[in-house]
């Protein structure tokens, strides 16, 4: 496990540098006075560098896991279904049946509402409704998240660089209107 610095000063230093500000503003924040030189020197300091390097790697391992968790929760409610609450019995009827459901798959739902009517001291339930959060808002997230459904570039861009390829192919004697008219 990495130790704090035992200056508590250049601990400070290296925590800012760590949080991503400049080493100026790290330095002052630090509660040293400005001096841009001193800032540079105390950045260049090996133990500052180690300290600053292991702050970051502890800070990058608990982002991935947020985010390693955040996406696993997306794709639980994007690609997850009713299939988890529902059975069907050998008559063909449709049963909603919690019994088995993990507590992660309870967790992807939105609503769970049970109606009831009470008549001579009888119980008797109407209506069950389940809904799961919303698919789509998943789906979105995740997809952006991966970079899918970028705008395709428009199609003068795409008929730019056909013309500099084609260009490039026969090279750039013959001039580019009589290519494209032929």
């Amino acid at each position: 496990m990495a130790t704090p610095l035992a200056n508590p000063k250049h601990e400070a230093f290296a925590q800012g540098l760590a949080k991503g500000l400049t080493a100026d503003a790290a330095y002052a924040e630090a509660g040293y006075r400005p001096n841009r030189g001193n800032a540079v020197r105390l950045k260049a300091n090996e133990s500052v560098q180690r300290r600053v390097a292991e702050l970051v790697a502890v800070g990058a391992k608990v982002a991935e896991v947020d985010i390693a968790r955040v996406l696993a929760e997306l794709k639980r409610i994007a690609f997850g279904g009713l299939s988890a609450f529902l059975r069907i019995s050998p008559g063909g009827e449709l049963l909603i049946d919690l019994s088995g459901v993990s507590k992660e798959d309870l967790d992807t739902l939105d609503v769970l509402e049970c109606d009831v009517v009470e008549k001579d001291n009888q119980v008797t339930l109407r209506r069950i409704r389940i809904r799961r959060l919303d698919k789509l808002t998943a789906l979105s997230a995740l997809a952006k998240h991966l970079g899918l459904g970028k705008p395709q570039p428009p199609a003068a861009t795409d008929a730019f660089a056909q013309a500099i390829k084609e260009i490039n192919e026969r090279g750039s004697a013959q001039p580019i209107g009589e290519a494209l008219v032929a």
